[in-house]
Protein backbone atom coordinates (compact mmCIF):
# COMPACT_ATOMS: atom_id res chain seq x y z
CA UNK A 1 0.00 0.00 0.00
CA UNK A 2 1.35 3.41 -0.94
CA UNK A 3 2.04 6.11 1.59
CA UNK A 4 0.05 9.24 0.77
CA UNK A 5 1.51 12.68 1.40
CA UNK A 6 -1.04 15.47 1.72
CA UNK A 7 0.50 18.91 1.39
CA UNK A 8 -0.53 22.56 1.16
CA UNK A 9 -0.80 23.09 -2.58
CA UNK A 10 -0.44 26.88 -2.35
CA UNK A 11 2.70 26.80 -0.20
CA UNK A 12 5.89 27.20 -2.24
CA UNK A 13 7.97 25.53 0.48
CA UNK A 14 5.59 22.56 0.55
CA UNK A 15 5.67 22.25 -3.25
CA UNK A 16 9.47 22.36 -3.15
CA UNK A 17 9.47 19.64 -0.49
CA UNK A 18 7.21 17.46 -2.65
CA UNK A 19 9.58 17.89 -5.62
CA UNK A 20 12.49 16.95 -3.32
CA UNK A 21 10.70 13.74 -2.27
CA UNK A 22 9.65 12.83 -5.82
CA UNK A 23 13.25 13.03 -7.06
CA UNK A 24 14.40 10.66 -4.33
CA UNK A 25 11.46 8.21 -4.28
CA UNK A 26 13.16 5.51 -6.37
CA UNK A 27 10.82 2.76 -5.10
CA UNK A 28 7.63 4.76 -5.80
CA UNK A 29 6.57 4.53 -2.17
CA UNK A 30 4.67 7.83 -2.14
CA UNK A 31 1.54 9.23 -3.72
CA UNK A 32 0.66 12.92 -3.40
CA UNK A 33 -2.47 15.05 -3.03
CA UNK A 34 -2.93 18.66 -2.08
CA UNK A 35 -4.95 19.49 1.02
CA UNK A 36 -7.11 21.70 -1.20
CA UNK A 37 -8.13 18.76 -3.44
CA UNK A 38 -11.41 16.88 -2.94
CA UNK A 39 -9.46 13.94 -1.52
CA UNK A 40 -7.50 16.20 0.84
CA UNK A 41 -10.66 17.93 2.06
CA UNK A 42 -12.30 14.54 2.65
CA UNK A 43 -9.38 13.36 4.80
CA UNK A 44 -9.34 16.62 6.78
CA UNK A 45 -13.07 16.26 7.50
CA UNK A 46 -12.88 12.55 8.35
CA UNK A 47 -9.92 13.00 10.70
CA UNK A 48 -11.23 16.32 12.12
CA UNK A 49 -7.95 18.04 11.26
CA UNK A 50 -7.30 21.69 10.58
CA UNK A 51 -5.44 22.70 7.45
CA UNK A 52 -1.85 21.84 8.23
CA UNK A 53 1.13 21.94 5.94
CA UNK A 54 1.91 18.20 5.90
CA UNK A 55 -0.09 15.05 6.57
CA UNK A 56 0.98 11.46 5.87
CA UNK A 57 -1.43 8.53 5.58
CA UNK A 58 0.44 5.30 6.14
CA UNK A 59 -1.09 1.90 6.84
CA UNK A 60 -4.30 3.48 8.15
CA UNK A 61 -2.44 5.86 10.44
CA UNK A 62 -2.57 9.64 10.12
CA UNK A 63 0.68 11.45 10.90
CA UNK A 64 1.05 15.24 11.05
CA UNK A 65 3.80 17.81 11.38
CA UNK A 66 7.17 16.44 12.52
CA UNK A 67 5.87 12.87 12.79
CA UNK A 68 4.83 13.08 9.14
CA UNK A 69 8.21 14.46 8.07
CA UNK A 70 10.08 11.78 10.00
CA UNK A 71 7.96 9.02 8.39
CA UNK A 72 8.81 10.40 4.94
CA UNK A 73 12.53 10.59 5.63
CA UNK A 74 12.50 7.08 7.11
CA UNK A 75 11.32 5.73 3.74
Amino acid sequence: MATIILFDGVCNLCNGFVQFVIKRDKRNVFQFASLQSNFGQKILAEQKLDLTSLIVLKDGTVLTQSSAALAIFKE
